[in-house]
């Protein structure tokens, strides 16, 4: 654990923590609603390269929900959703070195869980129906595919070929020869 607590690796985090956390609160309600497009999320695929930003991603989202409209339950469950997706794409790319398939592990992850947190604190009394939940599923899922597949795939493609500096920058650990 003493070789990833560096300060050049708390400082990273930190910085990711704080990218996420102004990324999610300048969008607002964009953030924060059914579809979510948090542009923030395509940050995730920084844990391709380098595991241990796991937890600036984390912190950073615990931060942005805090924020959030949902209230207590997405600061906790919302919080974990983005732990459990971090730690599965570590595990993921450890046997799959494919960026793009990796992606798609944070955008089914939340579109699974955001519509049980949004509907468990909602107020109003209503049934999560099978049809209303795989409505917000399917909405969660888009905003998750837009910033994470539509947005960030091709950012951290342009970067990654264009320069390997790139992965000096991101202190990337591994996977620097991923496929597409």
């Amino acid at each position: 654990m003493n070789k990833y607590a560096t300060v050049r690796n708390i400082a990273s985090n930190g910085i990711i923590a704080a990218l996420y956390t102004v990324l999610t609160v300048v969008c607002g309600p964009l953030s924060y609603s059914y579809m979510q497009l948090r542009f923030a999320e395509f940050l995730n695929l920084l844990v391709f390269f380098n595991p241990y930003y796991t937890v600036g991603l984390t912190i950073g989202c615990l931060i942005a929900n805090l924020f959030s409209t949902v209230g207590l339950l997405d600061i906790v469950m919302g919080t974990a959703t983005t732990l459990v997706a971090c730690l599965l794409m570590i595990l993921y790319s450890k046997f799959v070195k494919n960026l793009f398939s990796t992606g798609f592990i944070p955008c089914i992850a939340n579109a699974v869980m955001v519509p049980f947190i949004i509907y468990l604190s909602s107020s109003d009394e209503m049934f999560l129906t099978p049809a209303l939940y795989f409505t917000m599923f399917g909405w969660v899922f888009l905003g998750e595919f837009i910033c994470i597949i539509c947005v960030g795939y091709p950012i951290f493609m342009i970067l990654s070929k264009k320069t390997k500096r790139f992965y000096n920058a991101i202190l990337a650990t591994r996977n620097t020869d991923y496929k597409w």
